[in-house]
């Protein structure tokens, strides 16, 4: 599941504290007060149940909020979606469904048979 949390970074001066403690850095730090957004990606083991150019449908272990952006990983390539929805087929067991969004490696994508469900 991909939680998006908010975050505000805000450095204090190294010298002020860790008086006293040798810098080993083979690069200088500097302060920084930048916001940033953090993705935090928990992988779930899934399934690839059927394809089609614009979605997948998967099935995994845990819940997945609709809207939120997954990556789903195999051999060479990495598929971005978003959650359409997510149905309860079995106990621990969800199937999700994703528009594609981004594909990143691979020649061909799948091979999809006909009558695929």
């Amino acid at each position: 599941m991909l939680s998006i949390i908010k975050v505000t970074i805000k450095v204090t001066s190294r010298s002020d504290r860790f008086k006293g403690m040798s810098d080993r850095r083979a690069e200088p730090r500097f302060a920084a007060d930048q916001p940033v957004v953090v993705s935090v990606v928990t992988p779930i083991p899934g399934k690839i149940d059927s394809a089609s150019k614009s979605g997948l449908r998967v099935t995994v272990s845990k819940l997945v909020k609709v809207g939120v952006s997954v990556e789903i990983k195999w051999d060479r390539v990495i598929v971005v979606g978003q959650v359409r929805y997510c149905q309860k087929i079995g106990p621990r067991k969800y199937s999700i469904g994703l528009k594609i969004m981004e594909v990143v490696g691979g020649v061909k994508l799948l091979q999809i048979k006909p009558n695929a469900a």
